[in-house]
């Protein structure tokens, strides 16, 4: 029988109840000119950024650099980890790191 270990995906400082969400979306969903993005609508910006989050690991390149910040080798690495950074006002994702 084989064993393997199976990291699970982690997202810290994830907002569970944003105020986003009690905000009401101002589209008009069956005319595309007056919907988001084309229109502004803070309900919408906020869900697009918040769908953005990824849900499970990436791989990324890492890369070695020499002195004259060439970059001499490269390796891969699975990103199990990420730390959301959220809007103060709306709750929703500014942005992320690993």
């Amino acid at each position: 029988m084989r064993w393997c270990t199976v990291k699970m995906f982690k997202v810290n400082n994830r907002n569970e109840s944003p105020l986003y969400l009690k905000i009401k979306c101002k589209c008009d969903k069956s005319d595309i000119e007056k919907s988001f993005p084309l229109v502004e609508c803070i309900h919408c910006k906020c869900q697009q950024a918040d769908d953005s989050i990824p849900d499970k690991a990436f791989t990324i390149n890492d890369y070695t650099y020499d002195k004259n910040h060439k970059v001499t080798s490269t390796k891969k690495r699975i990103v199990n980890e990420i730390t959301l950074m959220n809007c103060s006002k709306y709750g929703s994702c500014l942005g992320w790191s690993f």
